[in-house]
């Protein structure tokens, strides 16, 4: 296992061309410190207080969803840059935001089995491989906002360069995959840092064999015709607390999905 150690870069002089190019080569790019300190741990505290004071919503203890319904602070993170300029250059001007969930990775847990996120976009077969000349379209892709340390044993995130590109799922969901010989890599993240990766890339959260929780706050873009994520999907009203809090703030209020009219509708 090879570990995604690369150095990163300060908000202000982020190389947002290099990283989009890294993200369509690699299927994600780690961003360094786009998080202050303060940020990180507010973020953080407030994080492990719903975990630790709400209900499960129905994907288990260590998921909440909608967490833009669950303070501004989460609200505002939708609104991040350099994630928006990256999301708008990726999926276009008008993306939006698709999904808004908190994972809290206790001892012992973890999504531990390889897998692409919904299914596959844009199936390719076994003998076949994508021209190199072609870029593999991107409909949606998310954000982990890491607000802690994530150390080789707090179960990284893992992600296979380039199996994005594939058109296939892992050959197994526990056994180690390789793409053209290129086998997994762990994101050691800092707290602060973001990943930006495409749920077609082989992906797992491995098991946290440590004694510390690991905490991500995930925001998911997606394109303009990608519907969002919300149950109870189409009888989902938003709450209008939230809605004020958007006020003066036309590209949130595009990101949370209140279009102009468009085709179809």
């Amino acid at each position: 296992m090879n570990d995604e150690t690369k150095r990163g870069t300060s908000v202000d002089s982020v190389d947002l061309q290099q990283h989009i190019e890294q993200f369509y080569r690699d299927g994600f790019t780690l961003v360094r410190n786009v998080l202050s300190e303060e940020e990180a741990d507010e973020l953080q505290r407030q994080h492990r207080h719903i975990f630790e004071t709400t209900e499960p919503d129905g994907y288990g203890a260590n998921l909440r969803t909608k967490m833009f319904e669950r303070g501004d602070i989460f609200l505002q993170l939708i609104n991040k840059s350099p994630t928006v300029e990256f999301a708008e250059a990726v999926l276009g001007a008008n993306c939006h935001m698709f999904s808004n969930n908190a994972l809290y990775t206790t001892p012992g847990t973890g999504i531990d089995f390889w897998h692409v996120d919904e299914d596959l976009f844009f199936p390719i077969p076994e003998e076949a491989e994508l021209d190199p000349r072609i870029t593999m379209p991107c409909f949606m892709f998310s954000a982990m906002y890491y607000l802690t340390d994530v150390t080789e044993d707090m179960g990284p995130t893992q992600l296979v360069p380039g199996s994005h590109r594939s058109g296939r799922h892992p050959a197994s969901p526990k056994e180690t995959p390789y793409y053209n010989d290129q086998g997994p890599v762990s994101i050691l993240a800092r707290k602060g840092d973001v990943l930006y990766f495409n749920g077609q890339t082989w992906h797992r959260g491995a098991k946290n064999e440590s004694d510390r929780v690991r905490q991500v706050q995930q925001v998911t873009y997606g394109r303009r015709w990608v519907s969002q994520r919300f149950y109870p999907f189409i009888n989902y009203v938003m709450p209008q607390e939230v809605i004020n809090l958007m006020e003066g703030n036309p590209r949130l209020k595009r990101l949370m999905g209140f279009h102009p009219r468009g085709p179809y509708g």
